[in-house]
């Protein structure tokens, strides 16, 4: 598959999440970013090739590639990591929203990320390109079994969920405690009931009148902000 940008690509070559073939570089372009990654791609024995810029229009699917695309394998998953915050994400199926939270996970230093498993490949230009190289930044572990994961983790850590319902308790007043779980849920279907059994539930409570729930990275970046200050 092709990844487009110069921070797609140094995303891709820095973290090794995947096995890259080529990159494919402007012959005309001579900035920074071309010097830091022709460099890099040296120092890892990665293929470059300098080409015209019409070749790389050819190759490329969109026109934002500036002059630099790579050609690598799928990504490569990873082991549950047991940072002190590990967030779940459930129930989102939009690639422009999945990088935005992982982009915003990555921005306030998380990085255990549990996603229910699922193929992506189709979709792992779009969520490299959205998360602004922070796809392959992070640790994702991809469960078979969310339920049993989350019981598993519930005997160290405590298990919370972003919902809006007469029991949820409003986050700008919550305590949040060194190891906790935070599961995220799409704005449509939610988080499944057998999954918010396991633990307490948050809501973010407004200043307004307004009733619509934030979309999902909107939230995820709110829960971030607060958790900085309320631990």
């Amino acid at each position: 598959m092709i990844f487009e940008g110069a921070l797609s690509v140094k995303s891709a070559l820095l973290n090794d999440k995947r096995d890259i073939d080529i990159i494919y570089i402007d012959k005309d372009k001579k900035d920074r970013d071309t010097r830091f990654i022709q460099k890099v791609a040296a120092d890892k024995k990665v293929k470059v090739k300098l080409v015209s810029r019409s070749y790389i229009d050819e190759v490329a699917s969109g026109k934002s590639h500036g002059g630099i695309i790579l050609k690598a394998s799928e990504r490569r998953y990873d082991a549950l990591k047991r940072e002190p915050f590990i967030f779940v994400v459930d129930g989102i199926e939009d690639p422009f929203n999945l990088g935005y939270i992982f982009r915003t996970l990555k921005a306030f230093g998380h990085t255990s990320i549990i996603i229910p498993k699922r193929d992506l490949s189709t979709m792992e230009q779009t969520i490299m390109k959205s998360s602004a190289g922070a796809f392959d930044m992070v640790d994702i572990y991809q469960s078979d079994d969310l339920r049993k994961d989350l019981s598993e983790l519930k005997k160290e850590y405590e298990i919370l969920a972003l919902s809006r319902s007469d029991k949820a308790k409003d986050i700008f007043d919550y305590r949040f405690k060194e190891k906790t779980v935070i599961i995220l849920g799409g704005e449509k279907r939610g988080i499944k009931k057998d999954i918010l059994a396991l633990g307490d539930e948050l809501f973010i409570s407004y200043k307004s009148d307004f009733r619509p729930a934030l979309n999902a990275s909107s939230a995820l970046a709110v829960v971030c902000a607060v958790m900085r200050t309320n631990i």
